[in-house]
């Protein structure tokens, strides 16, 4: 049995064994295209993602996505969101599913 979250641009299911997240070429192009950072110069439009070249674009953010975060980490830069949420709960955010040291039976 899986559970989908499909209200937003990035698509995520939880199966038994598998967090998979997907987003479409389309979608990647439309977040860049509509990103706050890609702000008009000048009163030129914002920048585009040529016509065609959408899975080169999307090999260019994977390829960015591997690279180390710096050199004095071995964290990725996909790796980062996880870390922030991570932080969170390691703060006590969720009690109900994950088990601190200090708990008795741990």
């Amino acid at each position: 049995m899986s559970k989908k979250f499909e209200d937003q641009v990035m698509k995520f299911e939880i199966t038994n064994t598998k967090l998979k997240m997907e987003i479409s070429l389309k979608d990647l192009a439309w977040l860049f295209e509509n990103s706050p950072s890609n702000y008009e110069l000048d009163g030129e439009s914002p920048a585009k993602v040529k016509r065609g070249k959408r899975r080169e674009f999307a090999e260019f953010i994977v390829n960015r996505f591997r690279d180390a975060v710096d050199s004095d980490s071995n964290n990725t830069v996909w790796g980062e969101p996880f870390e922030r949420v991570f932080e969170e709960i390691l703060e006590g955010a969720e009690d109900e599913i994950v088990k601190y040291p200090s708990e008795e039976d741990y």
